[in-house]
């Protein structure tokens, strides 16, 4: 199985605050690597974080499929797995070529995925995953459950045991300034919560744009990456530059 932990390599393009449209990400040969990945273009799923919103969801999905369609890859199909036909799991998982696992809230989409039994699904499956954010972080042993607003602090529970495709702990939309893109302006996750948490515990940081590649010979770093350990940022992969994380 291949296995994409992106930040965010399908770009959405706005207008006047709303997204009218998506589109695949082409640095850090992320389409040519998706491409590549494969061995079919039937049949697209699009996994939720949320199971409720499945009108939302229906519109993501279709987004992503025609973003899909317009980077060369003419899927079939597409696909939404949600709370209104997650009993159909099983065969929509199995039957799927291409699985795009949504970001948003990390313990909630966790709970989902437990509910239908990802894992082993995904176990048994020979699609290629995108996991993209929340989806990426639910993906690993650990999923480092930050707060994104001061409000939710008291109630993290701060490290997840997410499915255990891969044994280190990863962070979406890295920025160096503030630690996240989409944290408010008054909230530095870097300085409050990043560099103190890292004396017990490393972080890979990915900036949008960047992703890793793991597959059954090894992990493979696309673009920046920062390393995060014991108080300390420093950068351990370059944007358009590719190398080996670990051999599996």
């Amino acid at each position: 199985m291949k296995i994409f932990l992106l930040a965010e390599s399908v770009k959405s393009i706005r207008e006047n605050g709303e997204t009218i449209r998506k589109e695949i990400d082409k640095s850090n040969t992320f389409r040519d690597n998706l491409t590549k990945s494969l061995k079919k273009c039937d049949n697209f799923l699009f996994i939720c974080n949320n199971p409720k919103y499945h009108e939302s969801h229906l519109k993501s999905a279709n987004m992503i499929f025609e973003a899909l369609k317009e980077a060369g890859l003419p899927f079939k199909n597409c696909d939404v797995l949600d709370g209104e036909n997650y009993n159909q799991a099983e065969s929509l998982v199995k039957n799927a070529d291409l699985i795009f696992l949504a970001g948003g809230k990390l313990k909630c989409q966790l709970k989902f995925f437990k509910k239908i039994g990802l894992k082993e699904l995904l176990l048994e499956s020979n699609a290629v995953v995108l996991g993209v954010s929340a989806g990426a972080m639910n993906l690993g042993e650990i999923g480092y459950n930050y707060p994104e607003n001061r409000r939710e602090v008291i109630f993290n529970k701060k490290y997840l045991s997410g499915l255990g495709f891969y044994d280190f702990v990863i962070i979406p939309h890295f920025v160096e300034e503030s630690g996240n893109l989409y944290c408010p302006k008054n909230v530095n996750l870097l300085k409050k919560y990043y560099l103190p948490d890292s004396q017990n515990q490393t972080f890979y940081a990915l900036p949008n744009g960047s992703y890793i590649l793991v597959d059954d010979k090894e992990c493979r770093l696309y673009g920046e990456v920062y390393k995060i350990e014991k108080g300390e940022v420093v950068r351990i992969c370059e944007n358009e530059e590719s190398k080996v994380f670990k051999n599996n």
